[in-house]
């Protein structure tokens, strides 16, 4: 093809037709730019096709991992609202001088062994790279924002489970209790929804202590009484913030849905 331009050219210069060969070499130049127009164009349309199918994927990957996300805040908010239920019932004992039998209290102060904290997934698919080829903004700006919010409310649960840890169980231990509150804790289903198998508790066959203190010792227990106190406020205050985070995961859920085609 080159070559017959070239020869075209050649036999108008010959015959003394300039004005011609002019004209032909612009129409010449012409014809090459449009070529590389529309190469460009079918290149940067095939680069358009390869981000859309790629953030596609990443979509179909997040929408996953969002719903895993959403399941198991959902079970911490649950585990939460044991604690606090738990907790609230022991200290109304308290107030009341209230005797109930000892497995009623144990069952009752069960969830206090419970440490929920939410982890959300964290894989490679959260990149800015990745990110950037999202078009929608909104969600863009969702998902950038989610991970930075979530090193502050992971302080906040550990206060919680430095008191379980450093506390709870040293206390409960002390008390007497901590064997019966373990069985207990076990024996509730309540307690057991983190749990896939259920079968699983049949390898914990353990029988309850036969040297246990009164109940009336237990329910005029002054640490025990601070330690319901923090359970209820700690908790409820982290269910306050896992509720800004559930809408947050419906929201990113909702707008992923829309740009998945």
């Amino acid at each position: 093809m080159i070559k017959l331009f070239r020869k075209i050219r050649q036999n108008l210069l010959n015959e003394g037709k300039t004005t011609k060969y002019f004209k032909y070499a612009i129409g010449e130049i012409v014809l090459v730019v449009i070529g590389i127009l529309i190469a460009l164009s079918i290149n940067n349309w095939n680069e358009l096709r390869k981000e859309r199918s790629k953030e596609q994927k990443i979509l179909v990957e997040l929408l996953s991992q969002f719903k895993d996300n959403l399941v198991q805040l959902e079970d911490k908010i649950h585990q939460r609202k044991l604690i606090i239920k738990g907790s609230k019932r022991a200290l109304e004992l308290m107030d009341t001088k209230t005797v109930v039998p000892m497995d009623t209290l144990t069952v009752i102060l069960s969830p206090l062994i419970l440490a929920p904290t939410f982890d959300p997934i964290d894989n490679e698919i959260m990149t800015a790279e990745n990110l950037q080829l999202i078009r929608n903004d909104s969600l863009r700006h969702y998902l950038t924002t989610f991970s930075s919010g979530i090193v502050d409310f992971k302080d906040q649960e550990s206060e919680w489970v430095d008191i379980y840890r450093n506390i709870i169980v040293e206390h409960l231990i002390d008390l007497g209790i901590s064997r019966n509150i373990q069985i207990s804790f076990f024996l509730s289903p309540d307690n057991l929804s983190f749990l896939n198998d259920k079968t699983m508790i049949e390898e914990i066959k353990l029988s309850g202590s036969t040297t246990l203190p009164a109940v009336e010792e237990i329910l005029s227990d002054k640490k025990l009484e601070g330690i319901l106190a923090s359970a209820v406020t700690l908790n409820i205050g982290l269910n306050w913030e896992s509720d800004g985070y559930r809408k947050k995961i419906k929201t990113i859920l909702n707008l992923i849905e829309n740009e998945i085609e």
